[in-house]
């Protein structure tokens, strides 16, 4: 071998050499890339979701500042409302603000039978009066399992959570101002109450009232503190 053949021979071997650790290098540094890039974006996903964390968090304090004042002003308003001329007069239990005339008239839940009896016993007897036939339809699916009974859906011109009923009372001619006063005591009555139809009759000494109507209740709203899971990534 030509003595000048070993130098050119070293030199490639070196440059084969230089080749490969610098390969090596450029791998090495995609591979830290790569873990660098990995991490960066586990490191801002993080972020993302604890600054949404954040976010739901002051949404809350936010709704519970409004709530509070909201709350007080309300206070304020129930205080001038127990100084109603007109809830003071209103007949109430005792040991009982004159605010709570209000909830008597518009009850939390549908208490039909409660109507019935109130009606049976204080609204359209006495002065003569005769209860000949009295009917409270139970609101299917509040007050009953059996969806195809009771009160319709929609009554003609009433809207909004009522029971429907109907009744007829008697009087005999000579008392025909009992049905005027039976009447106002329904208009006076606590509970609201609306009057849809009424028919009235006269056969010999005998004076039929024929009504059908609708009692309100208002269902109560629960104010509870409940718990919002955040998703990560937006899911």
């Amino acid at each position: 071998m030509p003595a000048t053949a070993a130098p050119a021979l070293r030199k490639r071997q070196q440059i084969e050499k230089a080749g490969k650790n610098m390969f090596l290098w450029v791998a090495g540094a995609a591979v830290i890339l790569g873990m660098c890039a990995v991490l960066a974006l586990s490191l801002f996903e993080r972020i993302m979701y604890r600054q949404a964390v954040i976010n739901e968090k002051s949404t809350t304090v936010s709704t519970l500042r409004k709530n509070i004042e909201v709350g007080e002003s309300l206070k304020k308003e129930i205080r001038v409302l127990n100084t109603n001329s007109a809830l003071l007069e209103t007949p109430r239990l005792n040991d009982t603000e004159p605010v709570s005339v209000i909830l008597d008239a518009l009850p939390s839940t549908a208490n039909s039978s409660a109507l019935g009896a109130s009606l049976q016993q204080n609204l359209l007897t006495g002065n003569g009066v005769s209860i000949e036939a009295l009917t409270v339809n139970p609101i299917p699916g509040v007050e009953n399992l059996d969806e195809g009974s009771g009160s319709s859906s929609e009554v003609s011109g009433v809207s909004g959570n009522y029971i429907e009923f109907s009744f007829t009372v008697s009087v005999t001619g000579g008392e025909a101002n009992a049905l005027q006063t039976m009447l106002r005591r329904l208009e006076r009555s606590i509970r609201t109450i609306n009057l849809t139809s009424v028919i009235v009759e006269r056969q010999d000494a005998k004076i039929t009232l024929k009504a059908s109507g609708v009692a309100y209740y208002q269902p109560a709203i629960e104010a509870t503190l409940q718990e919002k899971p955040v998703p990560k990534g937006g899911n």
